[in-house]
């Protein structure tokens, strides 16, 4: 017969197990919950990101419209002032201050509703981003009115100047709290020379995620030959932007000074002009002469350096699903964001998780034809809808946004130049890339993984820039 010791014993088992029961259940049901909780805030973001992009290249397709009207009425107030004998345009010059105010604006009205999309969604201000954001203002504010003395448009009477108004621009987004960055952010001092490696973003793209093909594509004597911080050739002179647009979803688009120097980007030579003045006039509704081309006032056209074939700026193999039709074939401005949001996990000692989440849109259209937009070189109204793309199809860098590219080429790369490694700073993230290119068995294994592997690489499409890893959701 069991005695009431051993009862108390068998009771006593019985409750050590029952106790270790109910941990072991709280911890699976604390990790389900996280699981779900991740789950929940990886979906908050994902459509906070797509809804912040759509909103943001909306309204740089509503800007490129308002533009492309303004050449048009530029055109028609031209020919009917020539048509009346007149040789000042005041109404032409208004019309392109007006343009050169909405490069600015209509981008950064564009930024800001990325900002409210995303809150909407349920994500909050960035600290980090908010604070990036006021250090830019700042820039902008004190160093922009010395770096570029030529303003993109003039206050009458001035201040403020159009740098006193970007700047103001610029602090309203950051004092509401920036939920979403820029991630295809272009600033002016983002100096870039893609024939010196220390100047060109891909080279740290690569050397950071050991994009090895890369290399093979770009700068394989390097890898082979690279022996210390001695062997850099000079940093060439650093050539100052003429600034155009903003620098937060920028439009892509540069001035010329009379229609006759358009750069024809998909129109062909035999055609040139003629076929210009004929899609003003068909859109503007009057008569355009041809002497409207020679009259010289600044008229808003493509940049070519942006604005190209898809197939320019993709990898070989890209994968789209279908063939992109013809008219819809082209990169230009976009719209790529980032988002980054705290998520806390109940399970013991698991701490903390950052949700990341990318996303890219474009505004899309076409002229009649149909064509591209940019298919006569000059802005004109094409624009009807905002898409959401692929971030690795948008002109995002491939290791997603890194901030302070301009601090590390104007304060890092000189004295990195003149006394090496030692000189670089620790809390930059290209100073580091830099660090981990000095390691002769970092380079070495990327020779031979190049020996192994290299039959898998594939070029990049056309010319220009490109390289380092990509990333896609």
């Amino acid at each position: 017969m069991m005695n009431a010791r051993d009862s108390r014993l068998r009771s006593g088992q019985v409750m050590i197990f029952m106790v270790l029961l109910l941990v072991i259940l709280c911890l699976v049901v604390l990790w389900s919950f996280d699981v779900h909780k991740i789950l929940f805030v990886k979906t908050k973001a994902r459509n906070a990101g797509d809804a912040a992009a759509v909103a943001a290249a909306r309204w740089q397709g509503i800007s490129l419209n308002l533009i492309g009207e303004l050449n048009v009425l530029k055109a028609v107030s031209i020919a009917e002032a020539l048509s009346r004998g007149e040789t000042n345009f005041v109404e032409a010059a208004e019309m392109t201050d007006l343009q050169s105010r909405l490069s600015f604006v209509g981008p950064m009205i564009g930024f800001a509703a990325a900002q409210q999309a995303a809150k909407n969604n349920g994500i909050y201000a960035n600290e980090q981003f908010s604070a990036e954001l006021l250090g830019h203002a700042s820039t902008v504010e004190l160093e922009y009115p010395e770096r570029y003395p030529v303003q993109p448009y003039e206050n009458t009477p001035s201040p403020p100047t159009a740098w006193d108004d970007y700047a103001e621009m610029i602090m309203a987004v950051a004092s509401e709290g920036v939920a979403v960055r820029a991630e295809n952010a272009q600033l002016y001092r983002d100096y870039e020379n893609w024939g010196h490696p220390l100047l060109n973003p891909d080279f740290y793209d690569a050397a950071a995620s050991g994009n090895w093909c890369w290399f093979l594509f770009n700068a394989l004597s390097l890898l082979e030959t690279y022996s210390s911080w001695l062997d850099w050739p000079a940093l060439p002179i650093i050539e100052e932007p003429e600034p155009t647009s903003s620098e937060y979803f920028g439009l892509g688009l540069t001035k010329v000074p009379m229609l006759d120097y358009i750069p024809l980007t998909r129109l062909s030579e035999a055609g040139g002009v003629e076929d210009i003045l004929a899609a003003l006039q068909l859109i503007g509704g009057v008569a355009i002469s041809s002497e409207t081309a020679s009259v010289e006032t600044d008229w808003f056209c493509y940049n070519p350096g942006r604005w190209r074939t898809w197939n320019e700026t993709l990898p070989d193999g890209f994968p789209f699903l279908s063939d992109v039709k013809p008219e819809y074939d082209y990169a230009g401005a976009d719209a790529a964001v980032r988002i980054e949001t705290d998520n806390q996990r109940l399970s013991p000692g698991m701490g903390g998780d950052v949700i990341v989440w990318t996303a890219a849109a474009k505004p899309f259209g076409y002229l009649d034809g149909p064509v591209v937009p940019d298919y006569y070189g000059l802005v004109l109204p094409a624009f009807h809808e905002a898409r959401l793309i692929p971030i690795d199809a948008s002109s995002a860098p491939a290791s997603g946004s890194q901030p302070g590219w301009g601090e590390h080429v104007y304060e890092h790369l000189e004295p990195y130049m003149a006394h090496g490694p030692p000189a670089l700073d620790g809390s930059c993230w290209y100073c580091n890339v830099l660090l981990a290119w000095e390691n002769a068995e970092y380079r070495q294994a990327g020779l031979d993984w190049l020996d192994l592997y290299s039959h898998t690489c594939t070029h990049p499409g056309g010319s220009g820039p490109g390289g380092g890893t990509r990333r896609g959701h």
